[in-house]
């Protein structure tokens, strides 16, 4: 029998990525691989968050991967159900669950040069040993709690949306949430509904615009099911995508339009002029994710929902105190704060080469060679990783290429009867230099979001580029850019 604890291939996470690996080395004939999965659902951050109102941003046509189309949508932006189900249908189309391990959470991963494989140890203190080991964790998958004094104090039910507990009761409750970004856009209109009160404490103003939202009747899925449309459609979306990331530019049509319409949704949709100003963004369109919402000015317009624009001085076992001096009562508090983008698998310790952590090379924050690959932690690589992320697309247009490129890596290493490959040091802080340059100019720096470090202002999850210009970098492997053993 296999040594079940031995393995070519380690993925840590069944998200969509770990998902999407899985999927191509099904397809490359690689079939000694095991993911494992801290959570005791697969999904990633689509298992995290299932907070009220919970979806997508970017169209479900192109949230789809291109090797499988889903013809079950039945809205254009779909419903975190909705992908729960589509990534449970993927496991079963491409006979991913033997290989899936629920609840088993990594707590060390150590890189034995003697040998050239990975030591992965888990919490229930089993080890498991793989020749190549690949992150899929993402940027997503670390919460992040507001830090202001006296949130432990809270006497009340506090949630976080990537944490929700569905058994706390909501309905005529007194409510607040801390944060007005994408995900507080989702979460704040189903609230208001069922809460007697509620209070959003609001930062920074988002740039809002409207969601292109319907659904989709028994026509659209029989059409779905024919590949030739799908693909097309599919195609069309992304087109749309990458035109909006010109929106990011001073002086482009995108932008002039982005700003019309934005302009026009706040003005349509908030008539009161100085809640208006209130919600009107003191910072550049693209700065921080733009944020695609129908219900979530109206929300704020409702007698039982109350902007909280003051600063927030502390929380307190009743409640939130503001800058004001005025605290606001609360049985339920929920904070839609985001992740930790800058701290990426800070639950596990990642020991490469000559004892050096994971922790110690990202000190500075993270970086790696093309988001995939960092120096001095050989046949280690990371789907989703620092500086791939986007604020104009869907994530799988970088994903699907990572994957690619992650299996051309294993494909050199083993045609090459090599033990591993690890990227050169000088190529990974060229390039990251070389990205840091063009960040510097760039639409991001103009305010806080979670794309960059504080207190340096480093920007460690935005490519610079468009989509097209990363998927290029990545289709070819160049043995140079690499030490091989």
């Amino acid at each position: 029998m296999p040594d079940a604890r031995r393995h070519e291939v380690l993925i840590l996470g069944a998200g969509m990525s770990g998902l999407c690996m899985a999927v191509q080395l099904k397809r490359a004939g690689v079939d000694d691989f095991v993911i494992l999965e801290k959570q005791s659902g697969l999904g990633g951050t689509w298992w995290d968050n299932r907070y009220p109102g919970a979806h997508v941003d970017v169209p479900a046509p192109a949230y789809s991967f291109s090797f499988a189309s889903n013809p079950k949508w039945t809205r254009r932006f779909a419903s975190a159900s909705e992908i729960q189900g589509y990534l449970k249908d993927i496991v079963e189309r491409f006979g991913l669950a033997p290989h899936i391990r629920l609840g088993e959470r990594i707590t060390e991963a150590r890189f034995d040069e003697g040998s050239g494989r990975w030591q992965v140890r888990t919490e229930a203190g089993e080890t498991l040993d793989a020749r190549f080991f690949v992150c899929s964790t993402g940027p997503l998958s670390q919460p992040r709690w507001p830090d202001v004094p006296g949130l432990e104090s809270f006497a009340g039910a506090k949630l976080h949306s990537a944490r929700w507990d569905e058994s706390v009761p909501l309905e005529g409750r007194r409510v607040g949430v801390i944060g007005t970004g994408s995900t507080a856009s989702q979460l704040v209109a189903p609230i208001a509904r069922r809460a007697a009160s509620l209070a959003v404490f609001q930062r920074t103003a988002n740039w809002v615009m409207p969601r292109l939202d319907r659904r989709y009747g028994r026509v659209d899925r029989w059409l779905a099911r024919l590949p030739p449309y799908a693909g097309l459609v599919r195609w069309l979306w992304v087109q749309a995508l990458e035109w909006g990331r010109r929106g990011f530019e001073e002086g482009t049509l995108a932008r002039r339009a982005m700003l019309a319409t934005a302009a026009r949704h706040l003005q349509r949709q908030v008539p009161d002029p100085e809640l208006r100003r209130r919600l009107t963004p003191p910072y550049p369109l693209g700065c921080k994710r733009i944020i695609y919402s129908n219900d979530f000015y109206p929300a704020l317009r409702r007698p039982n929902v109350e902007l909280v624009t003051e600063a927030i001085e502390r929380i307190t076992p009743r409640g939130v105190v503001a800058a004001d001096g005025r605290e606001h009562a609360l049985d339920v508090l929920v904070c839609a704060t985001g992740f930790d983008t800058v701290h990426l698998l800070s639950s596990t310790s990642v020991t490469g080469q000559g004892g050096r952590t994971l922790r110690e090379a990202w000190s500075q924050g993270p970086q790696a060679y093309r988001g995939v690959t960092v120096a001095g932690f050989p046949n280690l690589f990371l789907l989703l990783g620092p500086n791939t992320g986007t604020g104009h697309t869907s994530t799988l247009l970088y994903l699907e290429p990572q994957v690619k490129h992650v299996l051309a890596c294993l494909q050199a290493v083993r045609r090459g009867r090599h033990r591993w490959m690890s990227v050169r040091p000088e190529v990974m802080q060229a390039y990251n230099e070389g990205l840091q340059r063009r960040l510097a100019g760039s639409v991001w720096t103009h305010c806080r979001s979670w794309y960059r470090m504080e207190p340096s202002g480093r920007i460690v999850a935005i490519f610079p580029g468009f989509t097209r210009e990363y998927v290029r970098s990545l289709q070819r492997l160049e043995p140079a850019d690499y030490e091989w053993a």
